[in-house]
């Protein structure tokens, strides 16, 4: 099974698509983008779980797919 992946790493992933941090809530983080579904995942020590990464991760391929990601 994959280890973890650092919040670091995942936000710029995510900033590339087009997302922007919108709230951090507790351990969860929020975000947003203009035209993009909303995504929230909990962070735990600078870390996200892998299964997290992965469930994003799908997320972006079908976005850049039907056009929608950068």
């Amino acid at each position: 099974m994959p280890s973890d992946v650092s919040l670091r790493d995942l936000r710029r992933v995510l900033e590339q698509v087009g997302y922007t941090l919108d709230r951090v809530k507790g351990s969860h983080h929020h975000f947003r983008g203009p035209n993009l579904p909303p995504i929230g995942f909990p962070v735990h020590h600078g870390k996200v779980k892998a299964v997290y990464a992965r469930q994003i991760e799908r997320i972006i391929k079908g976005l850049r797919a039907s056009g929608e990601g950068r």
